[in-house]
C-alpha cells in the first residue's frame, strides 16, 4: 500500500507530537472531512491548526476519492480526532462528505488491515459518532462500517463450519498467522474451542499472534510438532485429546 508522505503534500511542521505504542492501539476510527473532495490535504491541515489551533492535522491518515493515501499524522501519532481516544485510536478521514467512493473504501480497509497487522490483534472498528457526538462521518460510510467495511477485492471464500455428534469437523484449510491476519469462522470456531478447554485465546474470528502462540503451545501439550499452524492433527486433536491419567 504506498502512502503519499508528508514532506510530498507540503505538510506544515507539527508544533509538537506525542506517540503511543501499538499496544495501547484497540480502536479504528471512520471520520469524513465534512468538505469538498477537492479539498488539498494542506488546506486541511492549515485549517487544523490556524483556526481549531491543534498542534497539527487531526488525523492519522486521509483518503481522496481516488483511493490514495496521506501520510496525516501517521501511525503511532496521538491525533486530535475524538476527545478521549486519540491515544487509543487510530483515525483515517474520507476527503468528502458522505460520498465514499469503492477506490476510498478500499483504501480505508487496507489502512485498517495494515493497522490490525501492526497491532498483532483486532481493533476495533468505529465511526467517530460512535464514541462522540456528531453525524461524522455520514450515513453512507456509517452503514459500511457497521457492515464490517465490506470490499470485494478483499473478501475472503466464506467457510462452513460443519458440526456433526457436537465436533467441527476439519475445515480443509490451514490455519496459519498471514499478512494481513487470517480470518473466518473455522478461525473463531478453533479458538472457542480451545476457550473451552480452559486455555486464554481471544475468540475474535482473527488468527494473529496471539493464536499462534497458543497453538504452538498446545501443540507441545497434546504431543504435536510447535508449527503454529492448525492442520489437519492439531484441528481434531481441539476435539479428541484426553490428557493421560495420572498414575496412584
Amino acid at each position: 500500500m504506498d502512502i503519499i508522505p508528508r514532506k510530498k503534500w507540503g505538510a506544515r511542521p507539527p508544533r509538537s507530537r506525542y506517540t503511543v505504542t501499538w499496544g495501547q492501539r484497540t480502536e479504528f476510527f471512520v471520520h469524513h472531512t465534512a468538505g469538498a473532495k477537492s479539498q488539498l490535504v494542506r488546506a486541511i491541515q492549515d485549517f487544523h491548526m490556524d483556526t481549531n489551533g491543534w498542534n497539527d492535522i487531526g488525523y492519522n491518515f486521509l483518503v481522496d476519492e481516488d483511493g490514495t493515501v496521506y501520510e496525516g499524522r501517521g501511525w503511532t501519532v496521538v491525533g486530535a480526532h475524538c476527545p478521549g481516544h486519540n491515544q487509543t485510536g487510530i483515525s483515517v478521514a474520507f476527503i468528502g462528505t458522505n460520498n465514499p467512493t469503492p477506490a476510498a473504501k478500499k483504501s480505508i480497509r487496507r489502512l485498517y488491515e495494515e493497522s490490525c497487522r501492526r497491532a498483532e490483534r483486532k481493533l476495533l472498528q468505529l465511526c467517530h459518532g460512535d464514541r462522540y457526538a456528531t453525524s461524522c462521518p455520514g450515513s453512507v460510510l456509517r452503514a459500511w462500517v457497521k457492515a464490517g467495511m465490506p470490499v470485494d477485492e478483499l473478501a475472503e471464500k466464506p467457510i462452513k463450519v460443519v458440526v456433526r455428534d457436537g465436533v467441527a469437523l476439519w475445515p480443509g484449510r490451514l490455519l496459519e498467522l498471514r499478512d494481513p491476519m487470517m480470518r473466518g469462522a473455522d478461525v473463531e470456531a478453533w479458538q472457542a474451542r480451545l476457550a473451552k478447554r480452559g486455555w486464554t485465546i481471544d475468540v475474535d474470528g482473527w488468527y494473529g499472534p496471539q493464536s499462534r502462540g497458543v497453538c504452538r503451545a498446545w501443540q507441545r501439550a497434546v504431543g504435536l510438532p510447535d508449527t503454529g499452524r492448525v492442520d489437519e492433527a492439531t484441528w481434531e486433536s481441539a476435539w479428541s485429546w484426553t490428557p493421560p491419567e495420572k498414575s496412584a
